[in-house]
């Protein structure tokens, strides 16, 4: 039987889908690899210039390296350890931001990534993934510092192309839940109460049953994901990007073993 992939509900934050006819551990390494393997856009680089603001440098660095950035065109870049640039950054592999913020009003200033400048300002392709739709566009804006009366904030950055397993901050998803026994038939984990765990939405017990008879035969055939994403591409491209990797990897391991089964 076929792997099959079912949708049922999908927005630009949200993927829910079922896979069914394949194994628990495929099934678990796709789960993996949109967290850990999926490449995206996070800052790897900043010079501080000028901080005077009341937050140390490390702590700045540390924030801008946080904030998701636009990253469904990281496919043209080049991870920086491919590039013929040696890791230096360059345009093939690295993507430019400036921030240069001075408060010369008596009120506090707040730094955002609104002020986080890539090529092309606010059109820029990797630009900060922050919702600029709405009444309350402003308030969806991630908060670096605030800026009493004469301080100053002025650095670049450099955002490169990496994945999740090098460091959580090219994680593209905010979360992503994975199901594959709703009513703990399979006795994988083992309730004291049942009666006080709340019930799973794909849950298929009468409402007065709060735990499936355990079936000693029973086996893991249908998978139930809920992928969120952090902003920096939609969940579907997540999806779509995470078979990709895993269809890779799969490939790998068969020619591996192809040429291990030839004749020497």
């Amino acid at each position: 039987m076929a792997a099959r992939i079912e949708v049922t509900n999908v927005t630009d934050e949200e993927c829910k889908f079922i896979v069914s006819g394949t194994e628990l551990g495929i099934a678990n390494c796709l789960r993996r690899v949109m967290i850990a393997e999926v490449p995206t856009v996070a800052i790897d680089w900043v010079a501080i210039e000028k901080n005077t603001s009341p937050v140390c440098d490390e702590f700045i660095a540390h924030r801008l390296g946080l904030i998701p950035l636009k990253s469904e065109g990281v496919g043209r870049l080049n991870f920086p350890r491919d590039c013929s640039c040696d890791a230096v950054g360059c345009t093939n592999c690295s993507v430019q931001f400036t921030l240069d913020v001075y408060n010369a009003s008596e009120d506090k200033m707040t730094v955002t990534s609104a002020h986080l400048l890539g090529p092309g300002g606010e059109d820029c392709e990797f630009g900060p993934a922050t919702d600029r739709s709405g009444a309350n566009a402003d308030n969806k804006d991630i908060v670096i510092v605030k800026l009493a009366r004469n301080q100053h904030l002025k650095l670049r950055a450099l955002g490169k192309k990496g994945i999740a397993k090098e460091h959580a901050k090219w994680n593209p998803t905010a979360g992503v839940q994975f199901e594959y026994d709703p009513d703990n038939a399979l006795r994988h984990t083992t309730f004291e109460h049942p009666e006080d765990w709340p019930k799973s939405e794909y849950s298929t017990l009468p409402a007065d049953k709060h735990e499936a008879d355990f079936d000693i035969r029973a086996k893991a055939d249908r998978f139930y994901f809920n992928i969120e994403s952090c902003g920096s591409m939609r969940s579907s491209e997540i999806v779509k990007q995470g078979l990709h990797e895993l269809k890779n990897k799969l490939i790998m391991v068969r020619d591996s073993l192809q040429t291990l089964a030839m004749p020497m």
